[in-house]
């Protein structure tokens, strides 16, 4: 079988959709996994070190209130839609996933007119727009958070969980348990604001010399915030990017992170305390009802990125330092949102639908 998964823009969308495509190849040798995406995007990248084949259309966010913009957009998409006909009467898929944004409406779109099974995956609590018109369309809807029936009409919709890399292990570093390891990152390219928050928050942090501070910076920041810690006694790690997260995570107490679906969904694999600041800019706001979700389920505390202090975070550290318990509590409540075989999960809801 042969299987066409658009994923494009960020890694919210491409890892997850690389996920299923390991699960599905991994199930028969004859299985095909070809990705759909954009060549301005990450997954340009990304998708064929992974071993993957890529295509590329050419797509457009939904940007700007003009009419001008608005018109541009919509003969960009008619024109994506053209262009994903055409590849899928070539390659002759036997179903395409959409993971979701901008990349996702015209191959989706070409699917559901071209006959061929169509499904979508949802990261997020909140969809997106390209996910609310799609999931009208579509055969199958398929969602991270069981939370998201409420925003979305249809009732094709399973929870499956959200699809995570293959080889993430929880066997990382063994820890001190002598150390409070607070271990901060803002994504793969950094988060300014976070890291000015964790700068205005090492004074406090002087006295407490248990305390080590994992960060990961991003790369435009590292030089700056190597030099603050240089002034600071905090002990600490600092490094512009890893790609061993679960080191860090097996050294930590506490995560301080940003909100989006694949974080969160690595938080409750490693069964990890949050202190979550969403990016205050995500599309509808996505990461903020991402983040509410895990507070309600008493996984981590939300602070808004402008209230974000270094005080503010300190408090909040230090709460949890004074609470171990607390601490296993939160991390067993943010466990329950992880589905294990989530990528199986969509690949038997596709099965499923084709047959």
């Amino acid at each position: 079988m042969k299987l066409f998964i658009s994923a494009g823009g960020t890694g919210g969308h491409i890892f997850p959709g690389i996920a299923v495509a390991e699960a599905f190849t991994g199930l028969d040798r004859g299985n095909e996994a070809v990705f759909i995406g954009t060549p301005y995007g990450m997954e340009s990248s990304i998708i064929p070190k992974r071993g993957f084949r890529i295509l590329y259309i050419k797509a457009k966010q939904f940007l700007g209130q003009s009419a001008l913009k608005k018109f541009s957009t919509l003969i960009s998409v008619i024109t994506g839609v053209f262009v994903a006909m055409a590849m899928i009467k070539r390659e002759k898929p036997d179903a395409v996933l959409g993971m979701g944004g901008f990349t996702s409406v015209p191959v989706v779109l070409a699917a559901v007119i071209l006959g061929v099974p169509s499904f979508i995956h949802e990261q997020n609590v909140q969809p997106g727009l390209a996910n609310k018109i799609l999931s009208w369309f579509v055969k199958w809807t398929f969602i991270s958070f069981d939370e998201t029936k409420s925003y979305l009409k249809t009732k094709r919709v399973s929870h499956t969980g959200n699809p995570m890399r293959k080889g993430l292990t929880k066997s990382g570093m063994a820890k001190d348990e002598k150390t409070f390891g607070i271990f901060v990152f803002g994504g793969s390219r950094g988060a300014r604001s976070i890291n000015e928050a964790i700068i205005a928050m090492l004074p406090y942090m002087e006295n407490h010399h248990n305390v080590i501070l994992y960060h990961q910076t991003g790369p435009q920041d590292f030089e700056r915030i190597r030099e603050a810690y240089g002034k600071s006694s905090v002990r600490h790690e600092i490094f512009p990017f890893t790609d061993t997260m679960e080191k860090y995570y097996g050294l930590s107490d506490v995560v301080i992170s940003r909100a989006g679906a694949s974080t969160i969904f690595e938080l409750a694999f490693f069964k990890k305390a949050a202190i979550m600041i969403p990016y205050p800019y995500s599309a509808g706001g996505h990461q903020w009802k991402n983040a509410q979700c895990v507070e309600n389920e008493g996984g981590g505390y939300v602070i808004a990125d402008d209230e974000a202090t270094g005080e503010r975070l300190y408090e909040v550290a230090l709460h949890l330092m004074r609470e171990p318990g607390l601490i296993a509590k939160m991390g067993e409540n943010i466990g329950k949102i992880y589905i294990e075989d989530s990528a199986e999960r969509i690949i038997r809801g596709m099965f499923h639908g084709i047959s």
